[in-house]
């Protein structure tokens, strides 16, 4: 993990820039975090997380291996998500065949 931020990143996570990543977060093992991204203090990232741009992060959250979060997505503090966890902001999402 480096500790040049107030966070600390595992040497093979992507965080791109800008972003805000608040004290004492935690980002393990190949994950990204897109720029335009707002996590809080003290969460924790998984490996292999994926949080796309202009997603919001409370504190204190936590999140398992292999989740992702997609653009648009809220979460507020304190929020548990579970392994392979998938949040997504499509309000219509296209049906094949019609």
């Amino acid at each position: 993990m480096t500790d040049n931020h107030p966070y600390q990143a595992h040497g093979t996570a992507v965080i791109d820039t800008p972003c805000s990543i608040g004290n004492g977060t935690r980002i393990w093992h190949f994950s990204h975090i897109c720029a335009h991204t707002s996590i809080g203090q003290n969460c924790s990232f998984g490996q292999n997380t994926m949080v796309a741009s202009q997603v919001t992060i409370g504190n204190r959250v936590k999140v398992q291996n292999n989740v992702s979060i997609y653009t648009g997505t809220t979460i507020e503090d304190e929020v548990f998500l579970g392994p392979s966890c998938v949040l997504t902001k499509c309000l219509q999402p296209e049906i094949p065949g019609e």
